[in-house]
């Protein structure tokens, strides 16, 4: 045997072939043993824990798990909840919220350590984000994992086109896994998808499609949170009041008024904006029909140029056209050109305070512009959302 020999010679030249076939197979046992007894004490732990809220699609998700965890909270439930998002959060309980602790790279084997907290904590119920990107990876999160007893898809607009690719329906395609079983599918109109609704009718899921048409975008985040509330027995009224209470994250989108120099200025944080189609839904909110400049720190992300690409095209497309601020991504200015801006009125971000890019980015602004802060929350985006939070710059 091939592997016998090879690991006959890791160990030494002195130890047996026999001995060393006996070792594979006892850790082949123990492994197997081992993930047995996980696997059992994992089933348990979901069965002591009634409801088991899964919250994916490509937008939104981290807003919509809040949402749902206030308001079943308010409604009387012991909740606990995780959000993925930009920062990993744990939502305690009381409604308090600690940083989420990875032990290594992202993986969607930490629900499997959410949930045995939440079972420690005799909770009612769980409310946790999808963590999945590819499809073979949302099915096992699902079927194995989390095993919802209410699954949400907010919206399956086009992100990570790195992994699932450029294609209209791959979102979907991807998102259709995360159906539960005879249980119950809560979705917005923008997320009922052919594909997810099918697979819901072949596994006798119950379905609701929430109707948003016309809501603005965080909107429809709070209508898709009161929905599951509902399902699960919690009246709207008092679902909506646990939300107004529950504070937001800091990487939800806002637009603040901020003091810089003896100006004010607003400042629009979509850091967590992933994909241009969600910032043209906010670029809408905030401007409505009224063209007026804006100032767009785009902070790229080196590894998702594909996303980088289509937001300066869309950036490229506003009329007045934008004055652009790039930072992160060294490649972007380039993309930029490609995309029509002039690359002699691209301002490089370089490494420097969250304040002063504030302040450069102020010092371009008229008096009724929108300062963007786009692309991606971590690294830049993040420093300047905590500047504003601390009040290195005033808001």
């Amino acid at each position: 045997m091939p592997g016998v020999s090879y690991l006959a010679r890791a160990f030494g030249a002195d130890v047996p072939k026999a001995d060393v076939f006996v070792i594979v197979v006892l850790s082949l046992f123990v492994l197997i043993c081992y993930l047995g007894v996980f696997a059992h004490l994992h089933r348990r732990r979901l069965r002591r824990i009634p409801v088991r809220v899964h919250v994916a699609g490509s937008r939104g998700k981290s807003t919509t798990t809040r949402l749902i965890a206030a308001g079943l909270r308010a409604g009387g439930l012991t909740v606990l909840a995780k959000t993925t998002g930009s920062v990993p959060r744990l939502i305690r309980v009381d409604g308090g919220e600690e940083v989420w602790l990875r032990r290594g790279p992202p993986s969607i084997r930490e629900q499997a350590r959410f949930i045995a907290r939440a079972a420690a904590q005799s909770a009612d119920a769980i409310v946790v984000e999808s963590m999945a990107i590819r499809p073979e990876l949302v099915w096992a999160s699902e079927h194995y994992l989390v095993q919802a007893t209410v699954a949400v898809v907010t919206n399956t607009r086009s992100d990570h086109l790195e992994e699932l690719g450029p294609e209209p329906r791959a979102m979907a395609e991807g998102l259709r896994w995360v159906v539960p079983r005879g249980k119950v599918l809560v979705v917005t109109e923008d997320a009922a998808a052919a594909l997810i609704l099918e697979r819901a009718h072949a596994l006798g899921t119950t379905l609701r499609i929430v109707n948003t048409a016309g809501a603005p975008a965080l909107a429809c985040n709070r209508l898709l949170a009161l929905a599951v509330c509902e399902e699960l027995g919690v009246p709207a009224a008092i679902a909506a009041a646990g939300m107004d209470r529950a504070p937001d994250a800091a990487d939800a989108f806002s637009v603040s008024e901020i003091e810089i120099d003896g100006r004010r200025v607003r400042f629009a944080n979509a850091f967590a904006c992933n994909d241009a189609h969600s910032l043209d839904l906010l670029w809408r909110e905030a401007y409505g029909a009224m063209p007026v400049p804006a100032v767009v720190l785009l902070n790229a992300r080196k590894d998702r140029r594909l996303r980088t690409r289509q937001f300066l095209e869309f950036l490229a497309r506003r009329d007045p056209p934008v004055t652009l601020f790039l930072g992160g991504d060294p490649g972007a200015k380039r993309l930029a050109t490609r995309a029509g801006f002039d690359g002699r009125e691209v301002r490089i971000v370089r490494a420097a305070p969250a304040a002063s890019v504030l302040r450069a980015l102020a010092a371009e602004a008229e008096a009724n512009t929108i300062i963007w802060g786009t692309g991606n929350y971590q690294g830049l985006g993040a420093e300047i959302v905590e500047a504003m939070r601390t009040g290195a710059i005033t808001c």
